[in-house]
Parts: C-alpha cells; sequence; structure tokens
C-alpha cells in the first residue's frame, strides 16, 4: 500500500484563505467578548438603581469607559419642574424641538440635530458641542453618553466624554399641580492627561464647569418647562410657527398640553 504524503495547502488558496478569515473573524469575536465582559457598569447610581443589565456590550463598554475612572462626578439635583412627567419625557426625547422652543422663547441659542436612531449633534451656542447619545431609554429612567469639546478663553479647547445617568419621579407642587423631580447622576472624563491633573488642583474651577457645560442642556429643558407650566397656551400658539420641526411632532406636544388637568392632582412625594 502506497502512503501519499499529506497535500500542502498554500496559503494564497482559495480555501486557506477562507480559514483564516474564519479564525480571525472568531479570534475577534472572543475578544470583543472578553472586553464587554470587563466593563462593569453598577446599577445603583446616587442611591438610584438603573436597569443597566439591559444595556447592549457596545453602550455598556461606553459608560464604563468613562465612569469607571472619571475625572469629575457628581449629583445634580433633583430639580422640579412643574409641569406632567409625560410632557417633560417628550421635551427630552425630542431635543431638536425642545431648542427650537428655547430659541423661540429667548431663553438660549440651542441647536439639536439629529445624526442618527437617538443622536443628536448639539450646540449650546457658547462654545461647547458634542455628540449625544441616548443609551437607553425606559419608563423612568434615561442612560446618556456625551462626547463633546469646549472652546473658551482659559484654555483653547477642552475635549471631554460624558455619561449621565437620569432620574425622573412625578410629583406634586405644594399648589397640588403635577411635577416630575429630575436627578442626574453625571462623570465626566477628560480626553488630555494634562488638563485632567489639572482638575484635582483646580477642581472647583475646571472640574465642575465641565461637568455644568456638558450637562447644561438638561438644565435648558427644566426652565423650558417652568416656562411651558407659566404660559401653556403661548407655548401652544408658539409651535406652529417654528418651521425646522416636523409637523406630527408639533401636534403630539399640543395635544399633551392641551390635555394638561384642570383640577389640582395629589401625587405623593416618591421615598428615594
Amino acid at each position: 500500500m502506497t502512503v501519499r504524503p499529506p497535500r500542502s495547502v498554500r496559503i494564497g488558496s482559495r480555501p486557506a484563505r477562507l480559514t483564516l478569515a474564519g479564525l480571525m473573524l472568531g479570534l475577534t469575536l472572543v475578544v470583543a467578548a472578553a472586553q464587554a465582559d470587563t466593563c462593569t457598569v453598577v446599577a445603583e447610581q446616587g442611591h438610584v438603581t438603573f436597569p443597566v443589565d439591559r444595556l447592549d456590550s457596545a453602550s455598556r463598554c461606553l459608560v464604563f469607559s468613562v465612569a469607571d475612572n472619571p475625572t469629575t462626578s457628581g449629583l445634580i439635583g433633583p430639580v422640579r419642574t412643574p409641569i406632567p412627567q409625560h410632557v417633560y419625557e417628550y421635551l427630552l426625547d425630542h431635543p431638536s424641538l425642545m431648542a427650537a422652543l428655547v430659541r423661540k422663547l429667548g431663553m438660549g441659542n440651542y441647536q439639536f440635530t439629529s445624526r442618527g436612531p437617538n443622536q443628536f449633534w448639539g450646540n449650546d451656542g457658547d462654545g461647547t458641542q458634542g455628540l449625544l447619545s441616548l443609551l437607553q431609554r425606559e419608563e423612568t429612567t434615561r442612560i446618556y453618553h456625551i462626547d463633546g469639546y469646549h472652546e473658551g478663553h482659559v484654555f483653547p479647547m477642552v475635549r471631554a466624554k460624558a455619561v449621565v445617568f437620569l432620574k425622573m419621579a412625578q410629583t406634586a407642587s405644594p399648589d397640588g399641580h403635577p411635577a416630575v423631580d429630575t436627578s442626574l447622576i453625571a462623570y465626566t472624563k477628560l480626553n488630555d492627561p494634562v488638563l485632567s491633573g489639572l482638575v484635582w488642583v483646580l477642581r472647583p474651577l475646571v472640574g465642575d464647569a465641565v461637568m455644568h457645560k456638558l450637562t447644561r442642556g438638561f438644565d435648558v429643558t427644566n426652565q423650558l418647562g417652568a416656562a411651558i407650566a407659566q404660559n401653556p397656551d403661548r407655548i401652544i400658539q408658539e409651535l406652529p410657527t417654528l418651521p425646522s420641526i416636523a409637523p406630527q411632532e408639533q401636534r403630539a406636544l399640543t395635544a399633551l398640553l392641551q390635555a394638561r388637568p384642570s383640577t389640582n392632582l395629589s401625587v405623593p412625594r416618591p421615598t428615594p
């Protein structure tokens, strides 16, 4: 019996290329899975539990990259806005509409432009721009990732990333009207290692300023909510004059405002 030597496989041959491609793909998936396993995000943030287990692996790693070793962190709020929670949610989830109303009411020069599903490019008109990504949307919580920069007078440009955990709670104002309490747990990370070092020395000047800049859009949402509560009829009249906003969004917010309760509500303040 003649024993034939094994056939050699040339690397350039098609079967060898397919085998090599399969091995590389498998290795890539293994590495990605290993990286995702190391991206552990704590569910309890600021004494509030967030459903972080529902984040996909890519979003979880985005959060981990900032929150695991932040330059600064802090709790903002709770801030009370005297409008029903469903109205506040609509403003929060439609930043382009929110910004258009802010400009119309002379409250700022904010602009938000859609960059894809759950992504918006924001510009506060005061030197800060960045990409806002909604990573998770639940009934009373949101998790955001912000990748932005600020051009100011102290430093020519500061680049930073932020992760914001947002919690809403339906409550009532002292007169019994519906209101919403909003709390933010924010983490920021400067991309420049030199500035990151300076933050620890000049934290009140630099660190808190960076966090305020990156999260100021949420403050504007609260201010707009207060303006709506003060004069909702004016907002309804102004909505049709916003040509940059889709008619269906105008009609949806108008319906929400017209459905506001005419009698006082007694909503218990939630226990933290």
